[in-house]
């Protein structure tokens, strides 16, 4: 059996308040931050033998915020800066479309998380999610593995709203930092 044929876990992660600081429909280039802690969090997930996409809702598109080629250039600066800090990601999917399109890519629905594991060949159950809204944890789950919430961007305004759904996040957590400890741990234990 060749090693086409292994599937690998993968971490999917939220970009704006997850990865990069929250700015309500980044459109330019020069708005992407780092959170401190982003370069060093992708690394330890990657030398854990994930791999790390991010996925993002980017429905400032059909909303004509920006276009796409604008959003672009801001993943372009996005994998600059995280280069720059040493860190690689293997690659970005985003959902251009707003809840009334109805689309299969839209968070929490499936759909970019599917097509990453088509593409890198990904044992989804093995897999996590992580980012700062209930459509971030959900996704998890509706892929097939496990959603962790973090603190940060929307998280702390999202915690409430939890309460009252009826999947909970497998944890909370106050930073990806932190998220990127549990998913080691709970990988290592499984």
């Amino acid at each position: 059996m060749g090693t086409n044929n292994i599937k690998v876990p993968a971490v999917f992660l939220d970009r704006d308040g997850t990865v990069i600081f929250d700015k309500n429909y980044l459109s330019l280039p020069e708005q992407v931050k780092l959170y401190s802690y982003a370069a060093d969090s992708i690394n330890r997930l990657r030398a854990a033998g994930f791999k790390v996409i991010i996925v993002t809702n980017q429905s400032g598109v059909t909303r004509q915020i920006f276009t796409e080629q604008d959003l672009r250039k801001i993943h372009k600066r996005f994998e600059f800066l995280l280069k720059k800090a040493g860190a690689k990601i293997d690659a970005i999917y985003y959902c251009p479309h707003t809840d009334k399109n109805f689309c299969n890519c839209r968070k929490p629905k499936p759909g970019m998380v599917l097509q990453g594991a088509k593409d890198f060949n990904i044992n989804l159950e093995k897999s996590y999610t992580v980012g700062d809204s209930i459509r971030d944890y959900l996704l998890g789950y509706n892929a097939g593995g496990k959603g962790i919430l973090t603190l940060t961007g929307r998280g702390k305004k999202q915690q409430t709203e939890i309460a009252q759904e009826k999947i909970k996040p497998m944890a909370i957590c106050k930073t990806l930092k932190e998220a990127v400890s549990l998913i080691i741990k709970d990988a290592e234990e499984s």
